[in-house]
């Protein structure tokens, strides 16, 4: 008796096996991100930022905590603080010189004020610049002013000045509003181009896995095709990164998939008794399977076809009498039992008609429904 037999697998645990993939993949950027702020600690720009460090450090535990649980949400979070953390060290630097220019333009400052309240001149018009300084906590936007207030200052506190207090901070305040409308637009420059470094490094790091991987041809093609469209052009948008993420994630999730259905095909072969060959794999532009191949020293054999799809074609042939059943009801109800794999829509493709006293019919699995 000879019988083909096609249906459809799926394993119960796909999901953890997903999950795995998704967790190893999320862990290595949290290292990343975790590398990010100790060269930060290292150089000493950490202070400059540390509310953002303590915001992405509770994320990152966040996430560890996440991942062992969820995968899936725990990148989702990866990705946002990606957005965040790539931003960190340009602006910590930026905020670096700013405190050093304020450093020197507060020495100087406080010399002129030295000066002035030596003389006790102008008392009035240093709380009135004071009160307005006082209140001005944006460092960054104070060092774009920092020209534009030193010029209006020599102004002021000269011999014989005609500014009064009013004018003082009327025009220190259309200094200060200029100069954060300034820093709040390079301040969204510099955010995006972090992001734009962000998505590259995401997308390069990808094309690096997609390499690595022994994912089926057609696969492989799209993926690389896609990341090299985004690769070239201009502007990658975390949710185009997001997406091409999502869709390499499916392929490897649908290959690591199959790799337990073989392995789960393969020891339920051995356990039944039989001598089962090296499974290989045929992989081209038109077919990606891989043939499992097994055989009794009586001569009965078994073959396992097993597809990217979820498709799996058995075929146990040589058999005469209960034999064939026997060895079917060892294998097949094994493979739901321990390992999880549901054979759903059974269809046999062939059988020998002949000797039909003798030669058992084909069986049908636990949890299987007939087509």
């Amino acid at each position: 008796m000879s019988a083909i037999h096609e249906r459809r697998y799926r394993l119960q645990r796909e999901r953890e096996v997903a999950q795995k993939r998704v967790r190893q993949t999320t862990l290595q950027y949290v290292e990343r991100y975790e590398n990010i702020i100790n060269d930060l600690v290292q150089q000493g720009l950490s202070q400059y930022v540390r509310e953002d460090i303590q915001l992405i450090k509770s994320q990152i535990n966040e996430i560890r905590s996440i991942a062992t649980r969820n995968a899936f949400e725990a990148r989702e979070l990866s990705i946002q603080v990606g957005q965040r953390i790539h931003a960190l060290p340009r602006i910590a630097r930026q905020l670096a010189q700013v405190e050093e220019h304020n450093a020197e333009y507060e020495r100087l400052e406080r010399e002129r004020e030295k000066q002035e309240r030596l003389r006790q001149e102008h008392e009035t018009l240093q709380n009135a610049w004071q009160e307005v300084w006082g209140v001005w906590t944006d460092k960054y936007s104070r060092n774009l002013a920092l020209k534009e207030l030193s010029n209006l200052k020599q102004k002021i506190f000269v011999q014989n000045s005609t500014y009064t207090p009013e004018q003082i901070q009327r025009e220190m305040l259309n200094i200060k509003q200029d100069a954060e409308n300034k820093a709040k637009k390079r301040r969204e420059v510099d955010v995006q181009e972090a992001q734009q470094e962000a998505a590259k490094e995401m997308l390069v790091q990808l094309a690096e896995e997609v390499k690595q991987l022994n994912l089926p041809i057609s696969d492989t093609q799209a993926l690389n095709a896609d990341l090299n469209i985004m690769l070239n052009q201009p502007i990658a948008s975390f949710e185009q990164v997001k997406s091409l993420i999502q869709k390499a994630d499916k392929a490897m999730e649908d290959e690591s998939i199959r790799r337990e259905m073989v392995k789960a095909v393969y020891e339920s072969l051995q356990y039944a008794g039989f001598s089962v060959l090296k499974p290989q794999r045929t992989k081209n532009d038109s077919e990606d399977i891989v043939v499992i191949q097994a055989r009794r020293p009586s001569g009965n054999q078994a073959k396992f076809k097993i597809e990217l799809d979820g498709k799996v074609r058995y075929e146990f042939d040589n058999y005469r009498g209960q034999s064939c059943k026997e060895d079917m009801v060892k294998v097949l109800p094994r493979l739901s039992e321990i390992y999880g794999v549901d054979l759903s829509d059974e269809r046999v493709i062939w059988s020998n008609p002949d000797d039909e006293d003798q030669e058992m019919k084909p069986i049908t699995p636990h949890n299987v429904n007939h087509h």
